[in-house]
């Protein structure tokens, strides 16, 4: 048990050191930390395409697109690798689109109960004009969106850190109270 226990305890302690770091990293460089990853997936596609591309040379009665398909996926790669910011940028976006939407639905929907005589519809517009606002700030801010992203990302990182460590030590400090009471010798006194 008690050998379960450490080794239980020095894993938590080293995921929960490594989820402290990689959260600090994200909320510190968030733009460096994108930048790294796009260049890490681009790197990747234009691995894979050259070897796309090679393959359908070297033996031409593989399907006729594949040369094509690698020659695409080459090209993605270094677009990628030049401008992460645009691969990344692109999430918010899509997003902000449907915040849109859906803030335009919402703002007619508000138009339609205010005519239906509902009294408290400007709530509706207001929540509306919210939606707006952020499928707005999605689109137009799209990669602070993302870097703001990543920073509340790196800050559950580091409550996850934290919060494991605390619960690693609270578990150990358990196990060694109950320990120390099965140990504890139980005497009867007797007077002679």
């Amino acid at each position: 048990m008690k050998e379960t226990l450490k080794r239980i305890k020095a894993d938590i302690i080293v995921s929960a050191l490594l989820c402290i770091a990689l959260g600090i990293v994200l909320l510190v460089w968030p733009a460096e930390t994108i930048d790294v990853f796009c260049k890490i997936l681009a790197v990747g596609l234009i691995i894979m395409g050259g070897v796309d591309i090679a393959s359908y040379f070297m033996n031409r009665s593989i399907h006729p697109f594949a040369g094509a398909l690698g020659l695409i996926v080459l090209l993605i790669g270094i677009w990628i690798f030049l401008r992460p910011e645009s691969i990344v940028s692109l999430i918010p976006i899509v997003i902000g689109v449907i915040l849109c939407v859906h803030g335009i639905q919402d703002l007619k929907l508000a138009i339609e109960t205010k005519r239906n005589g509902y009294r408290k519809w400007w709530s509706m517009l207001i929540i509306a004009a919210i939606s707006l606002v952020f499928g707005v700030l999605c689109i137009v801010n799209a990669f602070g969106m993302v870097k703001l992203a990543l920073q509340f990302i790196g800050i559950a990182l580091i409550y996850d850190g934290i919060s494991d460590l605390w619960v690693a030590n609270r578990a150990v400090h358990a196990a060694k109270m109950m320990k120390q009471e099965a140990e504890a010798v139980d005497v009867d006194y007797k007077e002679v």
